[in-house]
């Protein structure tokens, strides 16, 4: 199957998914506004690990601003990425279960360092990337978010990926 075809017959399954469930009941989003988290590859994007703060605009939009990073560790580089993002959700459906579409932006800055026999080498670089995701966010009523998100990363080569995030809001 295609990469347009996978993303296809998830976007079904995440409606279908959605529609079955058990929680379609009307979501507090627009009670429980403000919420912290952590994105695992989602948020920001790209990023391993990003910490992120929420602002629930109503039951239907969400704003997400994060900090995350990555690194590795070769024999004879690190290469370090600092994501700053800003990311929208528009939900399908005002339930606390609900398929949603995102759109983002991110500024990146990525350093690569020499270590061992080419310590004096450093190289840096600053820009910015742009993502769209579909996915499925759960806000329960005591506050706790769950969600799964595939994003697209739009570069000179498009990047796919899945993620996951958990936040508490209040």
């Amino acid at each position: 199957m295609t990469k347009q075809k996978l993303s296809l017959v998830g976007l079904f399954l995440i409606t279908l998914l959605s529609c079955l469930s058990p929680s379609a009941e009307a979501s507090l989003r627009g009670q429980k506004k403000i919420g912290v988290g952590v994105g695992l590859i989602t948020e920001p994007f790209p990023s391993v690990l990003g910490y992120t703060l929420d602002y629930n605009l109503n039951e239907r939009f969400r704003l997400t601003v994060g900090y995350g990073t990555i690194s590795v560790i070769g024999t004879d580089a690190v290469l370090d990425v600092t994501t700053y993002g800003l990311d929208a959700k528009y939900f399908l459906l005002p339930w606390t279960f609900t398929p949603f579409l995102s759109g983002g932006v991110s500024a990146v800055t990525g350093t690569v360092s020499g270590v061992g026999t080419t310590s004096g080498f450093s190289l840096s670089s600053t820009g910015s990337s742009y993502s769209a995701g579909v996915g499925i966010d759960w806000q329960m009523d005591s506050g706790l978010t769950l969600g799964f998100e595939y994003k697209t990363l739009f570069l000179s080569e498009r990047v796919t990926a899945p993620g996951f995030y958990f936040a508490f809001h209040f």
